[in-house]
């Protein structure tokens, strides 16, 4: 049997999600989803990375905005490099397949509209 990679999990985002276009023309939308875990004194939060491509970033970027509340479903990847000072690095990332913006600082505060499209990617 294959090794399945899915990874799936809710959290807010840290700051407004950054849209690049690399100079492979390729688009990129990059965000960090704040994720808590545990309880008590136990509680910490893990700060996820997470990559959509292709013209979907594009497409939803300007929706993800700081303190959002998002649902992402993707594989985990990483990238490992090393520095000018020959140390080396590991950074995990999520390549998003599905995003869902489950809420916002703005429909928190005022209710939805029913004339709002389906906030699902």
């Amino acid at each position: 049997m294959a090794d399945l990679n899915n990874f799936t999990f809710t959290g807010r985002l840290v700051k407004d999600a950054l849209l690049k276009t690399l100079p492979t023309g390729k688009q990129l939308l990059e965000m960090s989803v704040a994720v808590n875990t545990g309880y008590g004194d136990y509680k910490k939060t893990l700060f996820v990375k997470v990559n959509v491509w292709g013209a979907r970033g594009e497409k939803i970027a300007s929706y993800l905005k700081k303190g959002g509340l998002v649902g992402v479903a993707g594989s985990l990847d990483k990238n490992v490099w090393t520095d000018r000072d020959g140390i080396e690095h590991t950074e995990f990332m999520v390549n998003a397949a599905d995003i869902t913006m489950l809420s916002s600082k703005k429909t928190e505060a005022e209710p939805e509209s029913s004339t709002e499209e389906d906030p699902t990617f």
